[in-house]
């Protein structure tokens, strides 16, 4: 059986360093992996009128499906077989779900430059999170 692989990705150039070191060890890795952008939510629930909620959500997920296209290419070109998966909530909670509702036996992320200590403590880490929440094993960038 071939393990799930996940990747989350957002638009930054962690994410971007990340799919590179993919494709430069593409015989680890399997041709079938999962991406997924998660669009945070989180401000657009506390600071957005109800009103126009609606409208900040569908620009969010076309600006969030645009990301995962363009971060899907160069793995598309380099022979892997990208499944895009959008979703919409707090990055960590959503990660972790994905992994565990797809089955995913490896997860693959990178980490923010600049991390760690205080800056962690006051806004947290996506990839600190995903360490300690999944069950799976986690390769960090």
């Amino acid at each position: 059986m071939t393990p799930r692989v996940l990747i989350p990705i957002d638009e930054s150039q962690t994410a971007q360093k990340t799919i590179q070191a993919v494709i430069a060890n593409q015989e680890l890795v399997p041709r079938e992996i999962l991406l997924v952008h998660v669009v945070d939510v989180h401000l657009v629930q506390r600071l957005v009128p109800d009103i126009q909620k609606n409208m900040v959500y569908d620009a969010a997920k076309k600006s969030g499906k645009r990301i995962l296209e363009k971060l899907a290419k160069p793995l598309q070109d380099a022979g892997f077989e990208p499944t895009l998966l959008l979703e919409l909530g707090t990055p960590g909670i959503e990660i972790q779900k994905v992994v565990e509702e797809q089955n995913v036996q490896l997860v693959i992320i990178g980490r923010h430059p600049g991390g760690g200590g205080l800056r962690d403590i006051m806004f947290g880490s996506v990839a600190k999170y995903i360490i300690d929440a999944v069950k799976c094993p986690v390769l960090l960038f």
